[in-house]
């Protein structure tokens, strides 16, 4: 294939030869590149039409020609999500940092979260903002790798931290004894560094798949997209980011809070039975309480107020897992069954291409929406 730009009036004939390459998949977890909309792939099958096609092609008007119905949708999003994420996951840190009755093991964690969400919204929207207004890859090799490293460390930090938090929330509630020792401060710092160590780690295989392509022949242009010369190390990358970000963290997640879930009803079932005179004060159906604490003359309202705390908190950590999963299944999924070749890595005039615009914008987006969470579901923020 050989690139061509512009406006140009192919005929009938050659028509079929041009081939949409805006949305070409194999730019797939986490790209920090999107081509220009009017910018197409020639496939040549006769040397002697190439002329023939790039006569009728500007490519200098191509670059200054821009189609505001595909660019504006995406220009918005990102715009929207760079300035919502900068000030409400600044403010967040700030708020966690400042405040000493911030300071509790689960804020720890969202702090960890918020700097994650951070550097995905510093290190990539900008060059995403540029890339929509320009064709080709002008910062070399080194940044192609980099910019799309960091975005993985900071995709698999997002979901090892909601993984930790999690793990952490259900030692809380359902082992409080144990919790006492578990769940503290300076271990959930220990645990946060842990995974930054991790994810730095775990997202090294991202730096052998993403490469530069050359495309073009009269005007070359360089593409900073997934290696095509081994397809099989392509699939594994989408597989394995595919369990890291998504499959196993979302199972780990499920039963850690199915297990809370349980543990918070069965806990109001016994204070309801209680509070009716269908039960007597026991260990076995007034369990939380008992657990926390040996006096049993602990007021109801008290307790319910208690109850209602905990409530709200594995309400907002559960949203925020929804959420994630939500705004990152789709690309995930999508690039595991394009690299797999179940989808078409070339999707022109089909409804995929802009599927995936749209399943990578809402990965970018919810990097700005915990935040908002955090503002509706909890009175501490």
């Amino acid at each position: 294939m050989v690139a061509g730009v512009g406006r140009g009036r192919v005929s009938g004939a050659q028509s079929g030869l041009t081939v949409d390459a805006s949305r070409r998949s194999w730019d797939s977890l986490s790209s920090c590149v999107d081509i220009h909309p009017h910018l197409t792939m020639i496939n040549i099958s006769e040397p002697n039409v190439t002329s023939d096609i790039y006569d009728d092609y500007d490519y200098f008007e191509a670059l200054n020609t821009y189609y505001w119905e595909e660019l504006l949708p995406p220009l918005i999003v990102y715009s929207v999500t760079l300035v919502l994420g900068v000030v409400g996951n600044s403010l967040i840190i700030f708020t966690i940092s400042r405040y000493r009755r911030m300071k509790s093991t689960t804020n720890v964690f969202l702090a960890s979260l918020a700097s994650a969400d951070l550097l995905l919204i510093l290190v990539c929207i900008p060059v995403k903002l540029a890339k929509l207004f320009s064709y080709g890859w002008t910062l070399g090799l080194c940044m192609c790798k980099l910019l799309h490293y960091m975005q993985s460390v900071s995709a698999i930090c997002s979901v090892l931290t909601l993984t930790a938090m999690s793990v952490e929330r259900y030692y809380a509630i359902c082992h409080p004894m144990k919790a006492k020792y578990i769940c503290t401060i300076s271990q959930a710092k220990k645990i946060i560094l842990a995974i930054w160590i991790a994810s730095f780690l775990l997202a090294t295989p991202m730096l052998t798949v993403q490469t530069l392509e050359l495309v073009g022949v009269k005007h070359t242009a360089y593409w900073c997209t997934r290696s095509q010369h081994s397809l099989m190390l392509w699939k594994m990358h989408e597989l394995y980011m595919l369990l890291l970000v998504l499959v196993g963290p979302t199972f780990v997640m499920a039963i850690a809070y199915s297990a809370i879930c349980w543990e918070i009803w069965s806990v109001m079932q016994a204070r309801y039975d209680m509070t009716t005179g269908k039960a007597s004060l026991t260990s076995e159906n007034f369990p939380l309480s008992c657990k926390r604490s040996m006096n049993f003359k602990l007021s109801f309202k008290a307790s319910q107020e208690e109850n209602n705390t905990v409530k709200q908190v594995v309400k907002m950590l559960v949203m925020i897992v929804v959420v994630f999963v939500i705004c990152w299944a789709p690309m995930l999924i999508d690039n595991c069954l394009t690299a797999w070749q179940i989808l078409d890595s070339e999707r022109p005039g089909s409804i995929l291409k802009h599927m995936y615009t749209a399943f990578t914008l809402m990965a970018y987006f919810n990097s700005c929406v915990n935040p908002i969470v955090y503002g509706f579901m909890s009175r501490n923020f």
